[in-house]
């Protein structure tokens, strides 16, 4: 998978940025050379307004299917949400339409997408997406900063969390579940700040944790830092795993 990521600081229905986030999809293709479609990627079928006003067409229905709009360039195909899935083998350019940072994310495990161009409709509906990959402003050609990495000992724990689980599952396993609640439990009760935000970008983007196990873990940290508690995990001997992360 190729991290090229790409985001606007569009607000509202401004034709302008719609067609500048196709055109950077058309100038990424020149310069790569074999992308094989370029996906529009919406909310919903009733949601084409982005794309009528880029191809100043008034029905669209034609590119819900591969449709050719210049012989130098890939097919174009609109997708939503519900129809865009990873089981599309070939090369591909998405660009996304009115898509928030949470709908962005489960994108990112699709080892067919070359790069992915996320157009803004509400402010800062990208923002921490676009931190998490450092992604460039098409206005400007700068990266945005991306979000700083947790704590060094909090880090250690994750990486040791990964190492010690069946990556393929997760934490759904019964022991790789209580694992991580120890892990999470030793963290709070030393108070390393769990913030989920850099962890979801450590673990998604430096750890390679696909997007739904990421998240469980995430919920489970959210617990905690709301005041919750869960069942399951160690709740004795937690000193050594925090001494082990600070070696």
């Amino acid at each position: 998978m190729t991290e090229i990521r790409y985001y606007n600081n569009n607000k509202g229905p401004i034709k302008e940025n719609e067609t500048s986030a196709v055109r950077k999809a058309l100038e990424i293709c020149n310069e790569v050379g074999d992308i094989e479609e370029i996906i529009l990627l919406i909310h919903t079928k009733r949601q084409t307004t982005y794309i009528e006003r880029v191809f100043e067409m008034s029905n669209v229905k034609k590119l819900f299917s591969n449709t050719i709009i210049h012989p130098k360039f890939p097919p174009f195909r609109i997708e939503t949400v519900k129809t865009f899935n990873s089981d599309y083998p070939s090369k591909k350019i998405v660009v996304a339409f009115g898509l928030r940072s949470s709908e962005l994310y489960k994108y990112d495990d699709f080892q067919s997408i070359y790069a992915l161009i996320a157009h803004q409709w509400v402010e800062p509906d990208l923002k921490d997406w676009a931190e998490k990959w450092g992604a460039i402003n098409i206005d400007t050609g700068l990266a945005i900063e991306s979000v700083e990495l947790p704590d060094l000992v909090v880090q250690n724990a994750f990486k040791d969390l990964t190492s010690s689980i069946n990556m393929s599952t997760g934490i759904v396993n019964s022991s790789d579940n209580a694992l991580c609640k120890t892990y999470i439990r030793a963290l709070k009760k030393y108070n390393y700040k769990l913030d989920s935000k850099k962890i979801y970008a450590f673990l998604t983007k430096n750890l390679n944790w696909d997007y739904d196990d990421a998240n469980d873990v995430i919920k489970l940290i959210d617990k905690v830092n709301s005041g919750g508690y869960f069942q399951g995990g160690d709740k004795t001997g937690l000193q050594h795993h925090i001494k082990k992360w600070k070696e």
